[in-house]
Order: structure tokens, then sequence, then C-alpha cells
């Protein structure tokens, strides 16, 4: 997965607490800030909107009472 596949969570993990860790990868140069920057909040709205719509709750029922 990638910062350029907007509609995929990259990487979920889980830290030694048990609390979910959504990470995006990032391997796009900076040439061209403006267009990087517009990707990268593509991608994260669209990790809000995982979290928001219930996407994570449903998927991760028994990590999302964690709290960090």
């Amino acid at each position: 997965m990638s910062v350029e596949e907007k509609n995929k969570i990259d990487i979920i993990t889980t830290n030694k607490e048990g609390i979910l860790v959504l990470t995006i990868s990032d391997h796009l140069e900076w040439d061209d800030e403006n267009e990087h920057l517009l990707i990268l909040q593509d991608k994260i709205n669209s990790y809000v909107d995982f979290i928001e719509s219930g996407q994570m709750a449903e998927s991760y029922p028994d990590k999302v009472d964690k709290k960090s």
C-alpha cells in the first residue's frame, strides 16, 4: 500500500497497550509540494472516514474501546 492508494489503509498494527495504530506509507518525493500535500490530505481524510464511519470498530471491535 502507499499514500497514492487513498481508499486503502496502509498499515494497521497494535502497540504494546493494545491500541490500534494506523500508519500512512509515504514514499513520494516533495518535488511538487502542493501535489504531495493534496495526496496526503486525501489519504488522511480517508483514514478519518475509516474511523468515523464505524468501519474500524466493525473490523476491530475488541480494540475500539482502548484509550491512550
